[in-house]
């Protein structure tokens, strides 16, 4: 792993808009993301493929343990509706080093696809990377067959870089993918979600 001087928060900023909280990941979540991450239809594109409920409590525990490391370089995080705090999706970022991080396995119920949310799940993962992380750019991937998928991760900001095609054993299955990349520069430029926590 890099090592990174990037000094993260010491607890986790508030991240909300008017639509949507980020939070962290807790045990007791696994009741709502079965609904999502055992959802084999919503699972389809992802390099995770469907989990059952012995995976998503593994991926719940490696959530609660990389929050607590220091210095923290793991944000497993549940995606809440406002007025809820029964998880509806997550998204993961990693700090690579002092200037990178690696957005993954964004999910959302399907019932919730079209609502709006998604772009302001999107806008948050990118506050905490460059307002709260001070890092410069965040890259991803996914599936070229997933258009959901690269429709709304370019709405999050992001641009297409390129494709490459990869190996993924925890699903058993090789996806062709493409790669994306959104600057500090850019996310600062976007339109801000109104409602509370907003900057």
């Amino acid at each position: 792993m890099n090592s990174t001087s990037v000094q993260p928060p010491t607890t986790l900023p508030v991240l909300e808009t008017a639509l949507v909280r980020l939070r962290d990941h807790r045990a007791d979540d696994l009741d709502a993301m079965r609904s999502v991450w055992g959802d084999a239809a919503g699972m389809r594109h992802l390099s995770t493929g469907v989990m059952d409920d012995g995976r998503i409590r593994r991926r719940l525990d490696e959530a609660v343990a990389t929050a607590a490391e220091l210095p923290r370089r793991h944000y497993q995080l549940a995606a809440c509706l406002q007025g809820d705090d029964r998880p509806v999706g997550g998204i993961r970022l990693e700090v690579e080093d002092d200037t990178t991080g690696y957005s993954g396995v964004f999910t959302m119920a399907r019932h919730l696809r079209g609502s709006g949310c998604a772009p302001d799940i999107g806008w948050l993962m990118l506050k905490l990377a460059f307002a709260e992380l001070g890092l410069s750019r965040v890259w991803s991937m996914t599936s070229v067959e997933n258009t959901d998928a690269v429709r709304a991760i370019t709405r999050f900001g992001f641009t297409p870089t390129g494709e490459t095609e990869r190996y993924f054993a925890e699903a058993d299955t090789t996806m062709r993918l493409v790669t994306m990349e959104v600057r500090a520069e850019t996310w600062r430029a976007m339109p801000v979600p109104a409602g509370p926590g907003s900057v």
